[in-house]
């Protein structure tokens, strides 16, 4: 709640109040809030600043208010990669990986299979569905 500078204040100190209230509406911008921004685009001192109690009194309220305030990577920084979404990243690969190898094998065993046919023998003799148990063999 940013106080109304009177008609005795000075001219900056309306600036420096709208400055502070976009402050702690935007607080994206907190690594900029600091005396020195406000004496370079009000123009004036920091000991000037420092003098004024009703910009000082909100300075503090705002400063108190952005330390509360968390703010992540700005958006241009891109979102960290957690540890969850590289391991799942690595799995998704490897199941890529062995999609990939079980297909070259089912290739060669159709081969196999087709080689065995060119050759007059039957596959599923060769390669029985059920293994015979050792009484049976």
């Amino acid at each position: 709640m940013s106080k109304q500078p009177n008609k005795k204040d000075p001219k900056w100190l309306a600036n420096a109040l709208m400055s502070l209230k976009f402050f702690e509406t935007s607080p994206e911008y907190k690594h900029e809030f600091k005396h020195d921004y406000f004496a370079s685009q009000l123009g004036i001192s920091k000991p000037t600043l420092y003098r004024c109690d009703k910009y000082m009194k909100e300075f503090q309220r705002v400063k108190d208010l952005l330390k509360e305030i968390k703010v992540d990577k700005s958006l241009s920084e891109g979102a960290p990669i957690s540890g969850d979404n590289e391991k799942i990243a690595k799995l998704e690969a490897k199941v890529a990986e062995q999609a990939e190898t079980i297909s070259t094998l089912q290739l060669r065993l159709n081969d196999c299979y087709q080689i065995l046919e060119d050759q007059g023998i039957d596959p599923e003799f060769v390669y029985p569905k059920r293994l015979k148990k050792h009484k049976e063999a």
